[in-house]
């Protein structure tokens, strides 16, 4: 793979979780519906990031599928 295509690849990637994250804020925004702003930064970004660690283990364990490993061995 050419360095641009890589190097597009990860920008797209990036673009995807910014835009994911921001989506996730503003629906924890309507869920929760918290009057104060900086709890609600903070609420949504605790929640965001967890959402986020959640996918990237799910992901790791799809390619780890994929490739036959798993953390037994």
């Amino acid at each position: 793979m050419k360095p641009t295509h890589t190097l597009g690849l990860i920008l797209w990637r990036i673009g995807v979780l910014i835009v994911g994250g921001y989506f996730a804020f503003l629906a924890l925004r309507f869920i929760l519906q918290i009057a104060d702003p900086v709890l609600e930064v903070g609420v949504a970004l605790v929640l965001a990031g967890g959402l986020f660690v959640l996918v990237s283990v799910i992901r790791e364990q799809i390619e780890d599928a994929r490739r036959g490993r798993s953390y037994e061995e």
